[in-house]
């Protein structure tokens, strides 16, 4: 339950938020009051508060994208969150490995957000850093959807209906089958109209805590989507490797090397081997 006078807070951060996902393109004041269901007037009062406090620019054709503030906030923020990046290695690795692009996913409450990313010379344009996409929209929204109870999923699913089309996922109907498909593979899959004979798969980063927050996906072809155990396997080793990584990252030194001795867990169906 939210608190009390903290109504105007919360449509702020709602409108910084929305930006995010978009960068790296810059929305409209419309764009905006669409996808915030804010009144027109509200919306401009804060956007020009959010820009005069240095959190937003306004650029040409009237538009707005994060500004310099979130930025430097982020930098602060950065040390605190290092976990991922232990994962760049394996991430280069596998990458080269399976000749394809390869995606960390973090979990950030009904969104995706890369955190990580790799990929050959020549592969298909990767998101940035930063990226954020509604739960479901890549593999490892899948992976994690369907690392939730049914409940939990289907209430994340219906909060993002309205925002699934402009990234592209046609209908939540098929989002709902293709979770249900990864409860039973063990793996997420999703087959893109759009590129003929290219799909991609996702799996989620063990961990010993209640419920995971990352997960690793990569493009693939049609074929070695419907059945490839090496591929599979192969993702699902790195999955492991990075959770262990970050794990040693985030300990403190006299548990790092205890660390390195306990295998990763999982405490969902998809840690189940496909």
């Amino acid at each position: 339950m939210r608190r009390r006078g903290t109504g105007s807070l919360f449509k702020a951060l709602r409108l910084l938020s929305e930006i995010g996902s978009a960068e790296p393109e810059a929305l409209r004041l419309t764009e905006l009051v669409s996808r915030t269901d804010l009144e027109s007037s509200t919306a401009f009062r804060m956007l020009a508060c959010l820009v005069e406090e240095g959190f937003l620019q306004r650029v040409e054709g009237k538009r707005y994208r994060l500004g310099q503030r979130v930025f430097e906030l982020g930098l602060i923020a950065g040390q605190h969150f290092q976990g991922h990046a232990a994962a760049c290695v394996t991430l280069r690795r596998l990458s080269g490995r399976l000749g394809a692009p390869v995606t960390l996913d973090l979990r950030s409450g009904g969104e995706t957000v890369h955190v990580g990313r790799e990929g050959p010379p020549g592969a298909a344009r990767l998101g940035p850093l930063g990226t954020r996409l509604p739960i479901g929209v890549v593999p490892g929204g899948v992976a994690l959807l369907a690392a939730m109870s049914a409940d939990d999923a289907d209430r994340l699913i219906r909060d993002n209906e309205r925002r699934y089309r402009i990234f592209g996922r046609d209908t939540s109907c098929i989002l709902r089958a293709d979770v249900d498909r990864a409860r039973l593979d063990g793996f997420a899959r999703i087959v893109r109209p759009r590129r003929p004979g290219v799909g991609s798969i996702g799996l989620i980063v063990p961990t010993a805590a209640d419920m995971p927050c990352y997960a690793l996906s990569t493009e693939c072809s049609i074929g070695e989507i419907r059945g490839d155990l090496r591929l599979i396997a192969a993702v699902r080793t790195a999955a492991a490797e990075i959770a262990v990584a970050m794990a040693e990252a985030s300990a403190p030194a006299n548990m790092r090397e205890e660390a390195r001795s306990t295998p990763p867990h999982a405490a969902a169906t998809l840690s189940t081997t496909a």
